[in-house]
């Protein structure tokens, strides 16, 4: 009986349960995991998009990154007029990349 009880032990030393995080050692859970994924998958997209930018007529390259924030900033700009124009562009710009960083 008591070779009964050490094969069952055994067998369940042996058996890993699918739904186990094999990252699980390393600290890593599942929701960690799938966004360190989707930043590689993001990263490489970047890395593709950066390439075909390159590629593009100076035109269509300004069109795709600078212009869409430019004219908003030049809009906000034009209305504001504030006595500081130049800072008062740049300033806007860098808060507000993040919001056409994610367009292009």
């Amino acid at each position: 009986m008591a070779d009964d009880h050490t094969d069952a032990d055994q067998s369940m030393e042996t058996h890993t349960p699918v739904s186990e995080n094999p990252h699980a050692e390393y600290g890593l859970t599942e929701n960690i995991q799938r966004t360190v994924e989707n930043e590689k998958a993001s990263a490489e997209k970047m890395s593709k998009q950066k390439v075909d930018l390159q590629a593009l007529p100076t035109r269509a390259y300004l069109d795709q990154t600078v212009v869409p924030i430019l004219l908003q900033g030049l809009s906000v700009l034009a209305k504001d007029r504030p006595p500081n124009p130049i800072e008062y562009l740049a300033a806007f710009l860098l808060k507000n990349k993040s919001q056409f960083e994610e367009r292009s």
